[in-house]
C-alpha cells in the first residue's frame, strides 16, 4: 500500500490503522521535505505537489513499480481528486469516488441544493453574493446568530472560515476579510448536537457505517467559534434516525458511490439532525478511533478495492457499541475508554474530595 501525504495527521492515523493488519506492507510519500519525517513507515519517499499534475503522476508511478503497489491510499481532498481524476494512468489501483462526485462534495453551496431540492433536512442557507444579500438574511431573522462560512464552490477557494455571527457588521467584516462574496454562504444557526457518520460504499452499497458525537475540540482557542477540525473528545452513539437519513444524503450526491464518505450533522433545537456537508474520499483525522474500538475502516478498504470479501461481514449500521469514548489532544493521548469508565471514574473523584 502506498499512502500518500503520509506525513500529515489524517494520513498517519490512516497508517496507525493499516498497521493494525499484518497482511498489508506499508510505503510512504509526501511532498512535504519536513513532514514526510512525520511518516510511519520504514520506507518513505519526497514526491511534487499533486498540483503539478505530470510529475507527481510520474512520481507516483515510479515508486508503484519500485515497491510493487496494489492500492495507492490519499487522504486530502487534493490529492485524492488528482488520483481519481488520472486513475486510468495509474500503475495501481485507487478506491476512490469520481472526481465529479468528489466537487460535488467539495461544494458546501451545491451539495446544499441537492438535498434541499430532494427534501432532505438541512439548515436554511442563503448564497452570499452581495452585502444586500448578507442584510436581507438578518432581516428575516431578527435577534438570531447566523453561520457564515466558506461555500467551497470550485475556483473560489473558500472552503472553511467559519464563524456564528451576531450582527450584520461582524458577518460583513468577516465575509470582507476573506474576500469571500460570492465564495461564502450563510446558514441558520444550530444550537443542538454535532454528529459525524462514516461509511464505507461500493457501487451504491453500503458496507458499513457508524456514528459519533464530538463533544470537544483540540486547542479551541484558535477558532473564534470554539470548533477546530480536530475533535478532542468523540463517543460512539446509535441514533436509528441517523442511518437512513446519512444514507440517502450520501447517494442523493452520487447512486453509485464508492469509497469511504463521512457527513456532518447538526441538530436543532428539537435535537432532530440536519446535513451540513459530506466529505467524500477521505477518512478524516479521527477515523483511527474507530480502527482501535474494532472498525478498521482503512483496511477493510483497502480489501474491498482489491476485490477481497470482508469475512466476516460488518453490520451495516451501527457497527461499533455506543458508549465508546476517544479523547485525544496535541502531543497526548489517544486513549480510548467507555461511558461507564469515565462516569466511575467521575464519581470516585467526587467521593475522594468530599
Amino acid at each position: 500500500m502506498l499512502v500518500t501525504a503520509a506525513g500529515g495527521p489524517g494520513a498517519v492515523n490512516m497508517t496507525r490503522s493499516l498497521e493494525l493488519d499484518p497482511g498489508l506492507r506499508l510505503y510512504g510519500c509526501d511532498a512535504s521535505p519536513t513532514y514526510v519525517h512525520l511518516a510511519r513507515m520504514p520506507h518513505k519517499a519526497l514526491v511534487p505537489r499533486s498540483s503539478d499534475v505530470e510529475a507527481y503522476l510520474g512520481a507516483i508511478n515510479h515508486l508503484c513499480e519500485r515497491w510493487g503497489i496494489d492500492v495507492v491510499l490519499p487522504n486530502n481532498s487534493l490529492e485524492a481528486h488528482t488520483l481519481s481524476l488520472h486513475r486510468e494512468r495509474l500503475g495501481a489501483r485507487v478506491w476512490l469516488p469520481s472526481p465529479p462526485v468528489l466537487d460535488l462534495a467539495n461544494s458546501k453551496w451545491q451539495s446544499y441544493l441537492r438535498w434541499r431540492d430532494a427534501g432532505l433536512p438541512v439548515p436554511e442557507s442563503w448564497l452570499l453574493e452581495s452585502r444586500e444579500d448578507l442584510a436581507r438574511v438578518f432581516l428575516a431573522h431578527p435577534g438570531r446568530p447566523i453561520w457564515v462560512r466558506g461555500a467551497g464552490i470550485p475556483g473560489k477557494g473558500i472552503g472553511g472560515a467559519a464563524l456564528p455571527c451576531r450582527s450584520l457588521a461582524q458577518a460583513e467584516a468577516w465575509v470582507d476579510f476573506y474576500s469571500g462574496w460570492g465564495g461564502m454562504m450563510a446558514s441558520e444557526y444550530l444550537p443542538g448536537d454535532n454528529l459525524t457518520w462514516i461509511g464505507l460504499f461500493e457501487r451504491g452499497r453500503l458496507i458499513t457505517s457508524a456514528s459519533r458525537i464530538r463533544h470537544a475540540y483540540v486547542i479551541p482557542h484558535v477558532s473564534p467559534s470554539g470548533i477546530t477540525g480536530a475533535p478532542a473528545v468523540s463517543e460512539i452513539v446509535h441514533r436509528p434516525e441517523l442511518n437512513p437519513l446519512a444514507l440517502e444524503a450520501a447517494l442523493t450526491l452520487d447512486p453509485e458511490l464508492t469509497g469511504v464518505s463521512f457527513l456532518d450533522f447538526k441538530c436543532d433545537a428539537s435535537g432532530a439532525p440536519r446535513i451540513t456537508e459530506m466529505n467524500a474520499g477521505r477518512f478524516g483525522t479521527t477515523h483511527h478511533f474507530y480502527s482501535a474500538a474494532g472498525l478498521n475502516l482503512p483496511a477493510m478498504a483497502v480489501r474491498l478495492c482489491m476485490g477481497v470479501p470482508l469475512e466476516p461481514a460488518p453490520p451495516v449500521f451501527d457497527a461499533l457499541p455506543a458508549g465508546l469514548i476517544w479523547i485525544r489532544t496535541l502531543d497526548a493521548g489517544p486513549v480510548l475508554i467507555t461511558r461507564a469508565e469515565l462516569d466511575r471514574m467521575a464519581l470516585d473523584l467526587r467521593a475522594d474530595r468530599v
